[in-house]
């Protein structure tokens, strides 16, 4: 069958059994996932019409390609996610010590406390459930109402600021480094 042919069967099929097709993927995957697997799933079957054999087919065909893109998008997803874990892991502080610790330690000269306090409040909610108060992300996630990946992106931006912000406000870039700021000099922040 030449390709134009081929074309014009996978087309009309789409369209013939897109809302089954849609059906199909919402099933299988998130609301948010679905639009992108049936678009990438639509341009693949337009892409290899050429590779249909059977115009009587096409409709395997397609369910073939969703599943593919499927799978595709839900191991990207995966791989997405346990980057977001790891990112969540790392230390943002500096490699020499964990948050806590240096929070605890930060605590005599308040600087670390008073930036985080003045952060966005969902910022400084995650940093006090789990930095603070040593809870568990999964913890923390139910307490706000979140999911535990939305709670690890939380979290991870939430360290950023506040390394960020120490930084513009006390010159330091670690919370190790709260000790030798110019706060205990200008008086600006709780001791």
């Amino acid at each position: 069958m030449d390709r134009t042919r081929s074309l014009d069967h996978v087309e009309t099929a789409l369209r013939a059994h897109r809302k089954e097709l849609e059906r199909f993927v919402a099933a299988r995957v998130s609301a948010a996932d679905a639009d992108d697997v049936l678009q990438i799933a639509a341009i693949r079957a337009i892409e290899n019409a050429d590779r249909l054999d059977d115009p009587e087919k096409v409709r395997p065909w397609l369910y073939q390609i969703h599943r593919n893109v499927i799978i595709d998008v839900v191991r990207k997803r995966a791989s997405e996610e346990r980057k977001i874990e790891e990112l969540a892991a790392e230390p943002e502080f500096g490699a020499s010590s964990s948050l806590p610790e240096a929070l605890v330690e930060s605590v005599a000269c308040g600087c670390s406390l008073e930036q985080a306090r003045q952060l966005n409040p969902r910022y400084a909610a995650i940093l006090g459930l789990v930095d603070i108060g040593g809870g568990s992300l999964k913890e923390a996630a139910r307490s706000l109402g979140v999911t535990v990946n939305t709670a690890t992106v939380r979290l991870h931006r939430a360290r950023k600021a506040l390394k960020e912000r120490l930084m513009a406000h006390c010159g330091v870039e670690t919370m190790r480094g709260c000790n030798d700021c110019r706060c205990t000099d200008d008086g600006c922040c709780p001791t």
